[in-house]
């Protein structure tokens, strides 16, 4: 069975009551919500008047960093930008190139002449050479021949020496011999004396008497030998007494006959010419005073090749005075070798400097397109590329009035509103205030001063995204 829909309820019409009471709470909220915009503004207005009491705004804020500049050693032309406004870079990038033809040629010809000087260089360091072994040789060879020409010298005094001994007893000698032969030659001439015959007829008669006797023993000997009472040894014995006493009366019969006959005209004769014989030989070994003074001119022959073997040494050893020189010329080559290759080294360095490196990480702040264009000639020390370091911290340039600067110290805490970013609330702390007034707003003698701040914050969160120039507002608690 299906029900039929029961139609809307119509509305019930409000009696005067109702609406009067409706009327009565719209205004009780109208009252609550006045009084708690009026509670919330007193306690703003409050909290802006403390805040103005307790904190002190800075004027002309503005956050700057480490900025750094490239720009050329020498008036030049830029050649090529490489970066624009805004580019992230690292430090060694090259930023721009400069016009490097005239240091590329100063490269080349500081290296021919480096090339040249240390060819020079290799030339002098090899006559140096050459000189040194040619007077260690001449030296080498002097001290030989000195010594040489000394031992020469000495064997000739030596020679001079023995020839002067050997000569004094061939003298000697000759003159004994030539004695002798005279005294034999007197002698012969004279004859034998009475003595000498009466001693040999003495002689032969004792000889004479020996014989005798030895024949009688040898008889006697031979009859026993024949009867065997003998030995035939002793009969060998008893004959060779009798046969030396028969040779001794022969020779002393011999010597008497002589005596008695007298020296032989041949003898005589041969005693003559010994005594010229020995007389020619002293007067060779006189004439040997010949060779004495062969021997002494060579020894001075000698003593002058000493002499001069000596002056050769001396002449070698001043050719070190030459090496001297030599030296002190490879010294100099040296010295300007070094220099060419300091032009050298300084003509790279100058060419390395046409290569405008990048010496922070950071972001270019001013480039291509702002102030420098390629083609444009730029003089020494004129900035070309900007750099602001994104590793060195950022802070925060300001000032305040001169009427609140008492008030303002080193260390007190800093609120900051940067505003490219608005809705986030840096903080930091005052690090330095300026010494002296810095400018005003008016042109009047009678304006307040401005005294320049620096506030360091905390950059957290805005690596990269922080550039120098934007402008903030900062406000320093100066209640301690």
């Amino acid at each position: 069975m299906s029900v039929a829909p029961r139609p809307p309820a119509r509305p019930r019409p409000r009696g005067p009551r109702e609406e009067r009471s409706r009327r009565i709470r719209w205004w009780h909220y109208l009252l609550a919500a006045t009084g708690l915009l009026l509670l919330v503004g007193a306690a703003y207005a409050s909290y802006v008047i403390w805040f103005s009491v307790t904190h002190v705004r800075t004027t002309y804020a503005r956050v700057s960093g480490y900025v750094v500049s490239v720009s050329a050693k020498d008036d030049t032309r830029v050649r090529r930008l490489l970066v624009r406004t805004g580019d992230q870079v690292k430090k060694g990038d090259v930023l721009a190139l400069l016009d490097n033809a005239s240091l590329e040629a100063e490269v080349e010809r500081a290296k021919a002449s480096l090339q040249a000087k240390e060819s020079a260089l290799s030339r002098a360091e090899a006559d140096l050479e050459l000189t040194i072994r040619e007077t260690a040789t001449s030296i080498e060879q002097a001290e030989a021949e000195l010594e040489a020409s000394r031992a020469r010298l000495s064997q000739a005094e030596a020679d001079m020496q023995m020839q002067a001994r050997t000569q004094t007893d061939e003298v000697k000698r000759a003159q004994a011999e030539l004695a002798g032969a005279k005294a034999r030659l007197a002698q012969l001439e004279a004859g034998p004396r009475p003595q000498e015959i009466e001693e040999a007829r003495a002689n032969l008669a004792s000889a004479e008497s020996q014989l005798a006797r030895a024949t009688a023993v040898l008889r006697r000997m031979e009859k026993l030998q024949k009867e065997g009472a003998v030995s035939e040894q002793s009969l060998d014995t008893a004959r060779t007494d009798r046969d030396v006493a028969q040779a001794a009366v022969s020779s002393w019969r011999q010597k008497l006959s002589l005596l008695q006959a007298g020296s032989r005209p041949e003898d005589v004769e041969a005693a003559r010419q010994a005594v010229a014989a020995a007389d020619a030989a002293l007067a060779l070994a006189q004439a040997g005073t010949y060779q004495g003074v062969m021997k002494t001119q060579q020894v001075a022959t000698r003593a002058a090749e000493s002499r001069q073997a000596a002056a050769g040494l001396k002449s070698a050893h001043s050719q070190q005075r030459a090496v001297a020189l030599k030296e002190q010329d490879v010294l100099a080559q040296r010295a300007a070798v070094a220099e060419a290759k300091a032009a050298l080294d300084a003509a790279k360095a100058r060419l390395s400097d046409a290569e405008l490196r990048s010496t922070e990480n950071g972001i270019v702040v001013v480039g291509r397109g702002i102030s420098i264009h390629e083609g444009e000639v730029v003089t020494k020390g004129m900035p070309i590329v900007t750099v602001v370091s994104t590793e060195q911290p950022f802070w925060i340039t300001g000032s305040v009035s001169e009427l609140y600067v008492s008030r303002v110290k080193d260390n007190q805490p800093v609120i900051i509103h940067i505003d490219a970013y608005r809705g986030r609330t840096f903080r930091g702390k005052v690090t330095r205030v300026g010494g002296a007034t810095d400018f005003s707003t008016e042109d009047s003698p009678w304006a307040l001063k401005q005294v320049p701040i620096k506030v360091a914050f905390d950059t957290q969160g805005l690596q990269g995204q922080l550039k120098p120039g934007m402008t903030c507002r900062v406000w320093i608690d100066v209640r301690d």
